[in-house]
This record gives structure tokens, C-alpha cells and sequence, in this order.
């Protein structure tokens, strides 16, 4: 009798397995966003290293050759009709994926000149920067996920499976000393455009953007009138902000008629002399956004602006591409 006495007394009751357990839970509650913003931030810093990774590869490209890896837009803009037509082959830029010409194709992975793209398939071991980094992963953003492309968002949607990043297309072939700045805007412009005044300083390769994680809109648009390449257009294509710390903003939102607030990230760029930083970006969402107040945009004081030519604008550099003759 006495033994069963004291095992019933050494056991837990109902209500104190309840308290346990509530209290385990609580605890739960408490730490899971703070481990889920850890593997964010870990994914950003993952995202940084591949980008550093790209950014010091194509340095050491310019230090042998003398001049940035090619991108697309070095063919495409060619005036000689030959030497435009290459832009759809494969292997021929830094990601090795040539230009899209009508509906996405997946191609054959042995053969790159396959599929549409052609090399799309094979990159970016078919790229020529490929040799330096020799590591497929580096071209990817542990954030983005394949699937549908999601447009009307800064945050992003479905990836490519192949590749996140692209390269200003202007900075193709462009030896690092030959970087143009853009003129000084002054006041006094009109609908013609901002009156212009001296070169501004040439910036040094710290200041020069040189790789952007693109938003998939632009690099996962399957359809006839899409392009899936590693090219950064001035004006076309704009950058993904999917990386912590998130914040409401007020601007142009997704979507809306007129402004609103809405949620938005970081984006990591690569710069010339191989470093990389997290930016916010501007809270605009098209191009006429980020032009000077001049031209009737948003400007540019506070917010660094997320589509090429805006990016090219903050970072005081002129849009003009080397092209192939």
C-alpha cells in the first residue's frame, strides 16, 4: 500500500503535464520568427557571397583581357547585321545564354546551340566567365525558387532554376577605365529634358554596378514576347528586393492606381571592384519613375531606383554600349 502511495506521488498529474507543455510551446512561439529571420539572413549572406564570387570573377576577366566579360547587348546593338544575328547564339556572354527569339524552348543539355535561348540549357557552364567562378551555384539566389513568374511585385516570384543575377549591359566589353559618367543635371529644363551640364567625376570601380539580382519577370518570361538572358537593359528591366529587413513603404504600389504603402525588401548588388552591398530600392514601379524630377519623375535623394537606368542615374554613369563591329 505504501509503495503504490509513493508512486502515485512521484508521478506528474494532468494539470502539470498541461503547464509543461504550454510553457514549451510558448517558448516555441518566442523563438520561431527569430530563427526564421536567421535563415533569411543567412540566405542574404548567401546570396552576397555568390555575388562577390560573379563581381571578382569578372575583375580578374578585365585584368586578362582588359575589358568586362560581353553581354548581350554588345551583339544585339551592333550596327553590322552578322554580327547582331550572333546575339541568339549560345556561349557568346559572360552567362553563355544568347538572346531569346520568340517562345521559350528547353533545349538539349549536351548540345547548346539547342532550344530557345540557345545555351540555356547548359549555362553557365557554357558562359564565359563560367572558367573563373566554376561553380554553377553562384549564379543562383538561395531566395529565389523556380516556378511561375510573378510580375506587379518588388518581392518576386518564381525563378529560372538557372540563374538570378544579370549584368549591366552597357559595362560589357567595357574596359574599367573607360567607364562614362553621365553631365550634371542643371535646373532649368523643360519637356525636352533636363539641360545638361559638365561630365560629372569618373567614378571609381567601388562606385560602378556592375551585377543586379533581376527581378524574374524579366528573366523567367517564357512567353513568344519574353526574354530569358543574363542582360540588364537600361530601361527594361528592374531589380527584385526579396532580401531582409522588409518594410512598409510609401510609393507607387504594385498594382494600384494611386499611392499606396507597401512591403519591400533589399536587393544585393555586385560592384566593379568585386564588392557587394545590400541596398533598399526605389519605391517606384516603372520606368517613368525613376527618371530626374526634370523629366517629370520621382528623382532620386533618397531612395536609390531599381531599374537600370535608374540604377545607372544614381551611380552617376552614362548608358552607352560597347558594340561589335
Amino acid at each position: 500500500m505504501e509503495r503504490r502511495s509513493l508512486r502515485a506521488r512521484s508521478a506528474f498529474t494532468l494539470v502539470e503535464l498541461l503547464v509543461v507543455i504550454s510553457i514549451i510551446a510558448l517558448l516555441v512561439a518566442i523563438l520561431l520568427p527569430s530563427l526564421s529571420k536567421a535563415r533569411k539572413q543567412t540566405r542574404k549572406v548567401v546570396c552576397q557571397t555568390n555575388m562577390r564570387s560573379l563581381s571578382q570573377s569578372a575583375f580578374t576577366y578585365s585584368t586578362e583581357w582588359g575589358v568586362y566579360p560581353p553581354s548581350i547587348s554588345n551583339y544585339a546593338d551592333s550596327s553590322n547585321a552578322a554580327v547582331r544575328a550572333q546575339r541568339t547564339r549560345g556561349g557568346i556572354d559572360w552567362l553563355g545564354v544568347g538572346d531569346q527569339s520568340g517562345a521559350f524552348q528547353e533545349g538539349d543539355p549536351k548540345d547548346p546551340q539547342t532550344g530557345n535561348p540557345k545555351g540555356f540549357s547548359a549555362a553557365p557552364r557554357f558562359g564565359v566567365l563560367y572558367p573563373l567562378v566554376k561553380d554553377e551555384k553562384a549564379y543562383l539566389c538561395p531566395d529565389d525558387r523556380p516556378g511561375d513568374r510573378q510580375a506587379g511585385t518588388l518581392l518576386g516570384g518564381g525563378g529560372n532554376g538557372k540563374f538570378s543575377y544579370t549584368i549591366f549591359s552597357n559595362l560589357g566589353l567595357r574596359s574599367p577605365e573607360r567607364i562614362p559618367p553621365r553631365r550634371q543635371e542643371l535646373s532649368g529644363g523643360g519637356r525636352g529634358g533636363p539641360r545638361l551640364g559638365e561630365l560629372l567625376p569618373r567614378r571609381a570601380l567601388a562606385g560602378v554596378p556592375l551585377f543586379v539580382e533581376e527581378h524574374p519577370d524579366g528573366i523567367n518570361n517564357k512567353s513568344a514576347s519574353g526574354h530569358i538572358e543574363g542582360n540588364f537593359n537600361f530601361a527594361t528591366d528592374y531589380v527584385v528586393s526579396r532580401h531582409v529587413p522588409f518594410g512598409k513603404r510609401r510609393g507607387v504600389a504594385p498594382g494600384a492606381a494611386g499611392v499606396s504603402s507597401f512591403e519591400q525588401g533589399q536587393t544585393n548588388i555586385g560592384f566593379a571592384d568585386g564588392h557587394v552591398a545590400a541596398v533598399a530600392v526605389n519605391h517606384g514601379f516603372t520606368a517613368s519613375h525613376v527618371r530626374p524630377t526634370s523629366a517629370g519623375g520621382q528623382g532620386y535623394d533618397k531612395d536609390i531606383p531599381y531599374t537600370a537606368e535608374g540604377l545607372l542615374y544614381h551611380y552617376g554613369i552614362e548608358y552607352d554600349v560597347v558594340t561589335i563591329e
